[in-house]
């Protein structure tokens, strides 16, 4: 267990060049002193003690961040960038894991240092999972299914469309179709290009749709009630 610390202007530098030095094949010290050093970071208003647990999938990591960071209720914890900076390289083992030749690729600094504005905001490995549990709560298992260094097909399809994602009714009704409850895990086919009813033609037929129906108020029965029929092989029994 440690206790959750933020990243300062140093810290946050400190890090950058650690990525960097990753990159060019210095190896990964498991618990980097930056991470609780005075000079690099600083501590929290309320103290929060954190484990250094491993998860299987993105789902489990944002659930268990959200529960972590409940007692901190503010409106800026989104956008804290010393924070999930500090979060980033304390899981950094498994946002960075190694590779079948015994090297770790790190992917661009955003995925680890948030940045403020367009795309990138949305595709830091810890932040990004945590928003989109947040917003939708089990139903974004679909959507955090993937190992914690990975985005997945569903998070790219539709994460450059804010309006889908943010949509409470949109997820549930990806979710009824393509999550199999069963299994849990994502249905077969369900992002294969060739097959019917595919998440990217599910995504097309919403498009049309919004010009006549205000999908942000309809739920996700609804949204799936309006669906044509190449879509009722994906139901639920």
């Amino acid at each position: 267990m440690a206790t959750l610390r933020r990243l300062n202007a140093k810290g946050i530098a400190e890090f950058r060049s650690f990525l960097a030095r990753i990159r060019a094949g210095e190896e990964f010290q498991q618990s980097p002193a930056v991470l609780y050093v005075d000079s690099t970071s600083e501590p929290l208003s309320k103290e929060i003690r954190i484990d250094a647990k491993r998860f299987k999938r993105k789902y489990d990591a944002a659930k268990y961040l959200h529960e972590l960071l409940a007692p901190m209720d503010s409106p800026s914890l989104m956008i804290d960038e010393g924070l999930w900076s500090w979060l980033a390289l304390f899981y950094f083992d498994q946002l960075s894991p190694v590779g079948s030749d015994g090297k770790r690729r790190p992917r661009e600094d955003y995925h680890y240092i948030p940045v403020k504005g367009g795309f990138r905001s949305d595709r830091h490995l810890l932040s990004g999972p945590y928003k989109l549990y947040a917003m939708h709560s089990e139903r974004s298992r679909l959507l955090l299914h993937p190992p914690l260094h990975e985005h997945g097909q569903f998070v790219y399809d539709l994460g450059w469309r804010r309006d889908l994602i943010t949509n409470r009714g949109l997820v549930e009704a990806i979710d009824s179709l393509y999550w199999n409850a069963k299994g849990k895990r994502p249905k077969r086919g369900a992002t294969t290009a060739s097959s019917a009813g595919n998440l990217r033609r599910f995504i097309s037929v919403i498009q049309q749709l919004d010009f006549n129906y205000d999908l942000f108020g309809m739920t996700g029965p609804e949204i799936v009630a309006l669906l044509p029929a190449e879509f009722e092989a994906w139901l639920p029994e």
